[in-house]
């Protein structure tokens, strides 16, 4: 039958096994019993060895001093210290951290005749806690360095923005034949800093003017730099701008050529019309672009460019190689007009997911029909906009008005 331990059996036990330094000192600060830990830290084979002695016999000075001030007001107030973090220098230079608890020592009378103290070993918390803030540190280093950087890409992409703005056309082709001329509007809102959305005019002769828009798939810094190469591609293509669907046709043959090594497919749709005043025509082609609304004058009807004839295969640019866009022709009559948008216009979509659709922009084009034309175009903006609930629009829109009218407007 095992022997009853006694407390001082228990006391003892406590004392040799545990990780912690636990010791007992009286008001001079001199050791009264202390654990296995407390000796070994002291560099000593026993405890004994420490009894009688302070922390002056083992450890550097200045932490002594430290130890026994905290000790001395330990003892005059009889407030005890509580989980101080402390920083040990032993005598042999070995840095370590501990985590200090001291408490007045007690006589049964209750007199304070020294303190008792636990040190736990707080290396493992200390080396974790610099890691932490070493990482913090490295982190805000890179936030500011993130901060810096997104501040320079934010100027850089007003300067896009700016650069694309100003290529922009900035006035409207004057075309006027024997039988009249057209007017121009526009209404242009990018989405993002830089658009994907673009449009030009461009004057052919005195009686003749073309007109082409492009929604890049996408918007942003990727979509704008294809705009832009559509924009380079333009000026060299002047040539076989009589003839929208040859227009179209180089314009795809370029862009396949240069865009078949990208990783993503890109493409984008695409319209051209040539406006024809003395003819009283437009001759336009269609690569994969909404078709634009024609309001008649005469009862007001709007239908769709090219409705009645036969259909036609289209297919946005960047996409096939070879592929044939068709020339098609649309008489217009005085006080007619065709409005050229992008896809941004009626894709808009509530909170819940209805999409605005092209039928509410034809319903909205007719009700609004007998207006100006900077007019008409606002207020379809606008409609799209009351719709979806938004003040803004998700994706690039651009609109154009082309009305034809007397030389005397």
């Amino acid at each position: 039958m095992s022997q009853e331990l006694s407390e001082q059996d228990l006391f003892s036990f406590l004392l040799e096994t545990i990780p912690d330094e636990i010791y007992f000192k009286d008001r001079q600060g001199r050791f009264l019993r202390l654990s296995d830990e407390v000796a070994r830290k002291f560099g000593v084979s026993r405890p004994e060895e420490v009894i009688g002695k302070s922390d002056y016999d083992f450890l550097p000075k200045a932490f002594a001093d430290e130890t026994a001030a905290d000790e001395h007001r330990i003892m005059e107030t009889g407030c005890p210290m509580v989980g101080k973090i402390e920083k040990v220098t032993d005598a042999r230079g070995r840095v370590s951290w501990g985590y200090a608890t001291k408490v007045p020592l007690r006589n049964r009378a209750g007199e304070i005749i020294g303190i008792c103290g636990i040190n736990k070993d707080f290396n493992a918390v200390h080396a974790m806690e610099e890691a932490l803030r070493s990482e913090r540190n490295r982190l805000l280093s890179l936030t500011e360095e993130l901060q810096a950087k997104n501040a320079q890409m934010a100027a850089d992409l007003e300067m896009a923005k700016e650069v694309q703005q100003a290529l922009l056309p900035q006035s409207y082709p004057r075309i006027f034949g024997a039988c009249g001329g057209f007017e121009f509007a526009h209404d242009y809102r990018p989405a993002a800093t830089v658009s994907g959305d673009f449009f030009d005019f461009f004057q052919l002769s005195p009686t003749r003017a073309g007109i082409f828009v492009c929604d890049v798939m996408g918007h942003g810094v990727r979509a704008s730099l294809i705009t832009m190469m559509i924009r380079g591609l333009l000026e060299e293509l002047r040539p076989a701008m009589d003839d929208p669907g040859q227009l179209l046709q180089q314009l795809n043959a370029h862009l396949c050529a240069i865009l078949k090594n990208t990783e993503d497919a890109l493409m984008a749709t695409a319209f051209y019309g040539v406006f024809d005043a003395d003819r009283r025509e437009i001759l336009f082609a269609n690569a994969g672009h909404p078709q634009p609304v024609v309001l008649r004058a005469v009862g007001r009807a709007v239908e769709t460019l090219g409705e009645g004839t036969a259909p036609q295969k289209t297919a946005a640019l960047g996409l096939f190689r070879g592929f044939e866009y068709r020339t098609s022709r649309c008489v217009f009559s005085l006080g007619e007009r065709i409005v050229l948008f992008t896809d941004g216009l009626f894709e808009i979509e509530t909170a819940q997911g209805e999409e605005f659709g092209r039928n509410a922009v034809v319903e909205s084009l007719n009700r609004n029909a007998g207006l100006p034309a900077r007019r008409l175009l606002r207020e379809v903006l606008g409609d799209a906009l009351c719709f979806a609930g938004r003040k803004e629009f998700e994706d690039d829109v651009c609109l154009i008005s082309i009305e034809r009218v007397d030389e005397s407007a």
